[in-house]
């Protein structure tokens, strides 16, 4: 598999961020309260607890959904939590369940309302940067925006212009934000010199985002870590690499994403038996058919081409679900399996 930036992951997979707690119109984003309270848990056992806190919260707002038939503000409280669940699964079931929570608001709010930046965010989350764009619009022509929505609205319209190669127009954009509230795009910002190949620019400013995030926040931190650990893989530094994804790991224990990047390391520095033991128990813990790619690609890097083609088989089936269920959220990798594993036709 290709070593990519996540370009959209400021977003989606550090929520507790300064674009995170944004206010949608009539409500707020989870309490700071609750913020610290599930990082004192995380502190414990790291990513587990993490989802373990959040899936505590989403069951918690599921029965006061059920109990308020018309009320779309807790159910946009709701939808936050899962989108903040999917972005740390990767789960297309998910992903799902925002739509559907999403689906359930907006036939409740009165028209002009509802949770428009949690659709938007969760529309680039999937791909879908047309429909995202849909709902930035309809969140300008409110009467009255709040000045934070204005805000993260922006930075999710620079999100899309970057994910669209559109470099100039998400520069000119991230800049005048990050001008006004730094901690508001820095990260998307370093993002954008990572893509473009500002790796210095990229390095000070996911710095100076590091340093400006606590201990309280060891998503974020991880996240900024496990970037920095990329962008040394993109420059073929592949020890230091391994170093920062480490880093990232002691941050946040047990995330998933973090150690396929390690084993994906290993495997590019030929250490394709540490590369298979990883992935291996990655996919026990979780059926993604990306990891199951990956697997394929360090047993076949190890000379084992029967097993690879077992596993390959069985992400293409996996695949091929996805990509009928939610085709934008999952076709990139769907893409990358068909060009690395399948049919150039298909691809």
């Amino acid at each position: 598999m290709g070593f990519k930036l996540t370009i959209l992951g400021a977003g989606i997979a550090a929520l507790v961020s300064a674009l995170a707690v944004q206010l949608d119109r009539g409500g707020s984003a989870p309490s700071p309260t609750h913020v610290v309270e599930s990082s004192r848990a995380v502190a414990k056992d790291g990513y587990a607890s993490l989802v373990h806190a959040l899936d505590q919260r989403i069951e918690s707002l599921q029965a006061r959904v059920a109990q308020r038939d018309d009320d779309w503000l807790t159910r946009m409280h709701l939808g936050n939590a899962l989108l903040e669940r999917a972005s740390l699964s990767n789960d297309l079931e998910d992903f799902e369940r925002v739509q559907a929570v999403l689906d359930e608001c907006f036939a409740i709010a009165p028209d002009g309302s509802g949770p428009l930046l949690l659709a938007a965010r969760f529309n680039l989350a999937v791909h879908r940067l047309a429909q995202a764009e849909v709902y930035l619009d309809r969140m300008d022509r409110r009467a009255m925006p709040k000045a934070e929505e204005r805000a993260a609205g922006r930075v999710v319209r620079a999100e899309i212009a970057l994910a669209r190669g559109e470099y100039a127009a998400a520069l000119a954009m991230l800049t005048e934000i990050a001008a006004a509230a730094p901690g508001l795009a820095s990260v998307e910002l370093a993002l954008y010199h990572a893509k473009t190949g500002g790796f210095a620019e990229a390095e000070a400013l996911f710095e100076e985002a590091l340093a400006a995030t606590t201990k309280k926040d060891p998503r974020r931190r991880a996240w900024i870590r496990m970037q920095l650990g990329l962008m040394a893989m993109q420059r073929g530094q592949s020890l230091l690499a391994l170093e920062q994804l480490h880093a990232a790991d002691a941050e946040l224990p047990g995330w998933w994403l973090v150690q396929e990047h390690v084993a994906a390391v290993h495997d590019r520095l030929g250490e394709h038996g540490q590369a298979i033991a990883i992935y291996q128990g990655l996919l026990e813990q979780r059926e993604l058919p990306q990891l199951m790619d990956a697997l394929a690609a360090a047993y076949q890097h190890a000379g084992q081409g029967e097993t690879a083609a077992a596993l390959i088989e069985r992400a293409g089936v996996v695949w091929k679900d996805q990509i009928a269920r939610m085709p934008q959220a999952a076709m990139g990798h769907g893409l990358e399996h068909e060009l690395q594993f399948g049919l150039p036709t298909r691809a």
